[in-house]
């Protein structure tokens, strides 16, 4: 009977590409195809970091789902690379745009929404507690209209805070403020990018 252990942390198992194959369903050439990409990740042995590839492979497939509905086999033996090589271009293409996308301002990753949304909450929580200590002594001894407007300016404000957006909490590091006339090239505006995150 084969010995079997429980593992609590797989982040350093590493296996062969033989292995890996295996586990992917996919030929050694493609395994290695893989890696040069970027895709399987080495050690400096020469191993594959099981975990964070397969997790790296699975982000692939799941972006590649998402940009197109092609279905292809990565077995070498059916692999059509024109259709393969098309896709993946296509899928660069995407990345770029995105991230050109993400330059500009246009979209926002999800850590950068959910730390804004976050802190607002945080800061709309904190201003509706103090307003209890904060409003108490202008209500003392006054008639009700008048305890009802002061309640409710105390809350506008503090929705009006909730309320403010301001698109640049949002954007990610690599944004940039430009013209679109200014857009020559997105090499360009990547290099750029490049040179202000090193300052």
């Amino acid at each position: 009977m084969a010995e079997t252990q429980n593992a609590d942390d797989i982040s350093t198992v590493t296996v062969s590409a033989k292995v890996m194959g295996e586990v992917l369903s996919v030929g050694d050439r493609q395994v290695r195809n893989l890696a040069e990409e970027g895709i399987l990740v080495r050690n400096s042995h020469g191993k594959y970091l099981f975990l964070k590839s397969i997790k790296n492979y699975i982000l692939n497939l799941k972006i590649a789902k998402a940009g197109e509905k092609i279905v292809s086999s990565l077995d070498d033996d059916n692999l059509d690379w024109e259709k393969e090589k098309a896709r993946h271009e296509h899928l660069k293409s995407m990345i770029t745009e995105i991230n050109l996308q993400l330059i500009k301002g246009q979209v926002h990753k999800s850590e950068d929404v959910g730390r804004v949304i976050t802190d607002m909450f945080a800061k709309f929580r904190s201003k509706m507690m103090s307003l209890p200590a904060m409003l108490a002594p202008r209500l003392w001894r006054k008639a009700r209209e008048e305890i009802t407007d002061i309640l409710r300016e105390g809350i506008e404000e503090a929705l009006n805070e909730l309320a403010a957006y301001n698109p640049a909490d949002y954007y990610a590091e690599e944004h940039i403020e430009f013209e679109e006339d200014d857009l020559l090239d997105y090499k360009e505006i990547k290099e750029l990018s490049l040179d202000v995150k090193k300052n």
